[in-house]
């Protein structure tokens, strides 16, 4: 069986559900009982899903069964895809979405995977022996091929519950895919406790995802703060009736966490910080930006931390179950530390994230991280979301530029727009100063909900 304890649960618990199904533990079991996984057993298994839930069903299946499962994204291109199967060394291919004659070339056996017909037929009584699987997850890298960051289910749950008598009282909402190493997040931490997830696809609009969640009672949401403020600017949020909040995937600065208290007050809120070379770190519920200094003196149960001389943020697991699979990287130090890439800054008695260190814009030799300036713009009045990046110049090599969605009509959105100039020069060094302000109507988002800002 599988390493998720479901058959322990109530058979008519509902796990999943979608717009016009549910599947409840007990159908899990059937599932599980039903498929023949010899032929997955002990191998390397690459998935790849179009819809969350045969990917909900196929992560189930492979857990304790395969020996190393590669999660690959629905909108990755098919060079990039290639070079991750090659990387991972993947042996088989299960999914639902591919043609018989894709990645022909590199002699991978397909699987074909339906929810509907049950695709591996149960041809042996006996039960596979456990095997303990390991997960593999591609970073989002930009440049060439991502790394692969190969988790063990330990190190991608440290801090889950698993108590189905607290889980029964949350219903998830997953506005990330399944694949991607936040959407994995959501999925685990609603399974172990039983919880209830809704499933929606990742093409739909921002609207008609929240109007599924409302229609069925979510009542538990994580996603990234650019995508709070997108929730926060819809009509369906006055139907949200949240009990957890959770923010991750980019910084959660002060106006965000104080909007989401003001329309959610009995809402338990946390920002989290997790990666894929990390894990699970740790979770801040204060309610304020940043994380306490204390926790560098008493860290959380599992982790040690660390700020470097030149302001990362070091974390360091106690148990070092993830590693970087088929490179020459190491993910650990000396001392067991793994750098973060993320940069921070002491403040009175917290430290606040300044954002990644090779996100930085250079101007003229000047390095300028974009939430910096990001932070100054949601510091205005009347500006909903914003988006900061580097725009090529041939003077300074780049500039600062920024898109800006205003809550306001157009023609004072363009009156704003001076004052929001002054506003930065107040505030920032001139080299940081957006040179140029776009006033925009909406911002695209990664499949992951974080900012595009190339």
């Amino acid at each position: 069986m599988s390493g998720f304890a479901v058959s322990r649960l109530d058979a008519n618990r509902v796990l999943w559900s979608t717009e016009d199904r549910e599947i409840t533990a007990g159908d899990l079991r059937v599932f599980l009982q039903q498929c023949d996984r010899t032929r997955l057993s002990g191998r390397n298994v690459a998935l790849l899903f179009s819809r969350p839930l045969a990917f909900a069903f196929a992560i189930v299946m492979t857990e304790g069964c395969a020996a190393s499962v590669l999660l690959l994204p629905s909108d990755g291109d098919q060079l990039l895809i290639k070079k991750l199967l090659t990387a991972f060394g993947a042996e088989i291919i299960v999914s639902d979405c591919l043609d018989s004659e894709d990645f022909e070339d590199l002699g991978i056996p397909r699987l074909a995977f339906s929810t509907t017909n049950a695709h591996f037929p149960a041809t042996h009584t006996q039960r596979p022996t456990y095997l303990p699987t390991r997960w593999v997850i591609p970073t989002s890298g930009t440049t060439d091929i991502p790394k692969l960051v190969s988790h063990t289910l330990r190190s991608l749950t440290r801090t889950s519950k698993t108590d189905p008598d607290n889980g029964s009282r949350y219903c998830w909402g997953l506005l990330y895919e399944i694949g991607r190493f936040a959407g994995l997040q959501v999925f685990l931490n609603s399974l172990l406790p039983a919880s209830s997830l809704i499933l929606t696809d990742p093409s739909w609009s921002l609207a008609r995802r929240l109007a599924l969640f409302v229609q069925k009672g979510c009542n538990a949401l994580s996603a990234t703060p650019t995508m709070w403020r997108k929730i926060l600017m819809t009509p369906q949020v006055e139907r949200l009736r949240l009990r957890q909040i959770t923010l991750g995937g980019e910084i959660a600065d002060q106006r965000v966490l104080n909007a989401l208290r003001h329309f959610f007050p009995d809402a338990r809120i946390a920002h989290i910080y997790a990666s894929t070379e990390v894990g699970v770190g740790f979770s801040v519920t204060d309610g304020y930006a940043g994380f306490p200094k204390s926790l560098l003196y008493t860290p959380p149960t599992g982790l040690d931390l660390r700020v470097s001389p030149e302001g990362f943020l070091l974390i360091r697991p106690h148990i070092r179950d993830q590693t970087y699979l088929g490179s020459n990287c190491n993910l650990f130090d000396d001392d067991g530390f793994i750098n973060t890439g993320d940069l921070v800054a002491e403040e009175s008695h917290r430290y606040v994230f300044r954002g990644r260190a090779n996100g930085a814009i250079n101007v003229g030799g000047n390095k300028v991280q974009p939430e910096e300036v990001e932070r100054v713009l949601y510091a205005f009045p009347k500006v909903k979301v914003v988006r900061v990046y580097g725009k090529k110049s041939p003077m300074t090599g780049y500039v600062v530029a920024a898109d800006v969605i205003f809550d306001a009509d157009l023609r004072e959105a363009h009156s704003l727009k001076k004052e929001l100039v002054t506003h930065c020069s107040t505030h920032l060094a001139d080299f940081k100063v957006p040179a140029l302000i776009r006033i925009v109507q909406d911002l695209e988002v990664t499949k992951s909900g974080k900012l595009i800002r190339q």
